[in-house]
């Protein structure tokens, strides 16, 4: 193989990587346009309601937070039930390690 085929074969493994859809699995994608699009490097993703920009490098919890306090245009009742489906399901008492039933 020469140096040409190998580079050929790298770039087109480049392309094959940054075509790939990545999968939304997070609830508040619902709240942010559909299609991301790039500003000098980054992917931003756009509410739906106010159409301010986000960056989604680092994750949702930006996007989660905007939603949940900062948007000021999106329906009481539509915030309210985003945060309900967000909110940590406890249980009725909190956890407590007991060394004994976890040792053999």
């Amino acid at each position: 193989m020469s140096n040409s085929e190998g580079s050929e074969t790298h770039d087109s493994m480049d392309e094959d990587i940054t075509q790939v859809a990545c999968t939304r699995r997070s609830k508040v994608w619902k709240h942010y346009e559909q299609d991301l699009f790039v500003v000098d490097g980054d992917l931003k993703a756009v509410c739906k309601y106010c159409k301010a920009e986000f960056q989604t490098k680092f994750g949702t919890s930006i996007l989660r937070s905007h939603i949940a306090d900062s948007c000021r245009s999106i329906e009481d009742a539509c915030r309210k039930s985003f945060m309900s489906t967000m909110k940590n399901k406890q249980s009725e008492a909190p956890f407590v390690f007991d060394p004994k039933t976890c040792r053999f």
